[in-house]
């Protein structure tokens, strides 16, 4: 193999495919990148044997098609270091030669066939939308999933996909996400549509892996993977095994009593209360009155905050208790100027919602 390469393009098809690579393990062919000269493209591949990453850059000039494997950290070093514009790429029997103007490295290479599988985009999509549309769904909802929970499904975020309509919906047990939005293609769906819980960490990897927010994503979702495939990339990712909480259970219904206010002004307000709270007090007071909101929070160790805050409030009067992270959290990823907060009693799920397509379920902490 012999491939004259742009350092910046390489650089980040490096970048990109090295989060995936497996820190520790005990397979060193996990701790390398594939490297495939083909099609006028190399293709840069990466996996922990549950997320795969394989990434075309077509900024390069190929004199000999062929495919090495090479030390992921090393390779990224090397190109990262450089000062040249432009590296060339050279295999010679288990050798790996990268050069540039006044530099030459060489680095030892496995064999390329030790390498595991990487599943690729084949066939059609089963539903397609806007990358900057993906992103945010997944901005919206991803916060809310536990990061280690006993309880897997819980360890990532449910996707739903139904008549030209995508959910995403994350839990924790002490909160609850769901965001929404229109699929640009949908009709390879059957009546009852697919739903798959995606692990939160091949979430995360699409916001490096979507660099164009107009650019189409297709996605296929198998038995137990799914497929990101964009023109420059592709992204699988095993699926988490469990069974997902019934969550139209957990939204509130009945709610009586309801506040709206603007987006950045509550998130203020939740902020400064939020200030004198402490680790063993984590929880903010709000008083509803036909008046408006009074923030307040309490601390041993810190002192007395109090938030007076104009709002319209519908309803009989109410207290309740939020841990204000949680609160902040949500106003974080909200994409619109009004928010509403929906309440029933003191010791009864809160409801926010932003919009028509985004609502967040939030339990209330005893602040007694």
């Amino acid at each position: 193999m012999k491939v004259n390469c742009n350092r910046g393009a390489l650089l980040d098809a490096l970048n990109l495919a090295g989060t995936v690579v497996a820190a520790r393990t005990p397979k060193p062919v996990l701790q390398c990148l594939k490297l495939t000269a083909e099609d006028n493209a190399l293709i840069v591949a990466a996996t922990d044997l549950e997320v795969a990453i394989r990434y075309r850059d077509e900024q390069v000039q190929i004199e000999q098609a062929g495919e090495t494997l090479v030390p992921a950290d090393k390779l990224r070093d090397i190109v990262r270091e450089s000062i040249d514009d432009t590296l060339s790429i050279e295999t010679t029997g288990d050798t790996a030669n990268i050069r540039g103007q006044d530099s030459h490295f060489k680095i030892f290479t496995q064999k390329a066939t030790d390498f595991p599988p990487i599943p690729d985009f084949e066939g059609e999509a089963d539903v397609q939308l806007p990358g900057g549309a993906l992103k945010q769904l997944i901005s919206q909802t991803l916060f809310a999933a536990a990061k280690e929970s006993t309880r897997y499904a819980f360890n990532g975020v449910l996707v739903v996909l139904k008549a030209k309509k995508i959910s995403l919906v994350s839990t924790d047990g002490r909160r609850l996400a769901m965001a929404k939005g229109d699929l640009a293609a949908g009709d390879k769906l059957d009546k009852d549509g697919k739903k798959a819980i995606i692990p939160a960490k091949a979430l995360q990897l699409i916001e490096k892996f979507v660099d164009d927010p107009a650019e189409m994503v297709d996605i296929q979702i198998r038995e137990n993977q799914v497929i990101f495939h964009t023109s420059r990339a592709t992204l699988t990712s095993n699926l988490v095994e469990g069974q997902f909480p019934p969550y139209d259970d957990v939204i509130p219904k009945d709610a009586d009593k309801k506040m709206s206010a603007s987006t950045a002004d509550f998130n203020s307000a939740i902020r400064r209360a939020a200030l004198l709270t402490t680790e063993e007090s984590r929880g903010v007071r709000l008083a509803f009155t036909k008046k408006g909101l009074v923030l307040t929070s309490r601390s041993p160790e810190s002192g007395e905050a109090t938030i007076n805050f104009p709002c319209k409030f519908e309803g009989a009067d109410v207290e309740i208790g939020f841990n204000p992270i949680f609160l902040v959290d949500a106003l974080r990823v909200v994409d619109t100027d009004e928010i509403s907060l929906e309440l029933t009693a003191p010791n009864r799920p809160g409801l926010l919602k932003a919009g028509p397509n985004f609502l967040y379920v939030i339990m209330p902490v005893n602040l007694q």
